[in-house]
């Protein structure tokens, strides 16, 4: 299980994680679907935005065994104190699909 990465908002550290539990939170959230997640960052909506970045502090506080009772409006709320806080969250995502894309299966021989 891929760990969470720690990103300090406002002096508070939060873990964040994106992995399927996270997505389908994401897609809870937005009705977006999985053929739609792929271009996503085309045309993001501010709603959808807060919405993955809830959805990774969510899934990065499940992994912890942290508590979490944030909801969107809340994730607003501290990006609005912290405007360095989306990028810093946002950039976790693009790693972890990044990592996803560069990971190789090893064929048989």
């Amino acid at each position: 299980m891929a760990k969470a990465i720690p990103v300090i908002i406002n002096g508070k550290d939060y873990p964040v994680k994106y992995g399927m539990a996270a997505l389908r939170a994401f897609s809870d959230a937005t009705g977006i679907t999985l053929g739609e997640l792929g271009s996503i960052g085309e045309n993001m909506t501010i709603t959808q935005a807060l919405a993955l970045v809830w959805a990774g502090l969510k899934d990065g506080a499940r992994v912890t065994k942290t508590d979490f009772n944030l909801s969107i409006d809340d994730i607003a709320d501290l990006i609005d104190e912290d405007d360095t806080a989306m990028n810093k969250v946002l950039a976790v995502f693009e790693h972890s699909l990044g990592a996803k894309k560069t990971s190789k299966v090893k064929k048989k021989k």
